[in-house]
């Protein structure tokens, strides 16, 4: 396992149901292990390398409706 943290800011979560949201999409990406921070509208990934990539997990920011960009 080769463990990872990716940081991106994802500037139009605007509510708590936006949180919600990415979090549970990042949540079933598999080899995401972690999200945080999303309240300060940036979400800091902790993923297995070996499971998943930042691609991957910008492409599931943006399928949810976000613009995210990798910090």
């Amino acid at each position: 396992m080769k463990r990872e943290r990716a940081e991106f800011d994802v500037p139009d979560l605007k509510c708590s149901g936006c949180v919600e949201r990415v979090q549970s999409v990042l949540g079933r990406l598999d080899g995401v292990q972690s999200v945080a921070d999303l309240e300060a509208k940036t979400a800091t990934v902790r993923y297995d390398a070996d499971r998943t990539s930042p691609d991957a997990i910008l492409d599931a920011i943006e399928k949810a409706g976000y613009s995210p960009t990798h910090s």
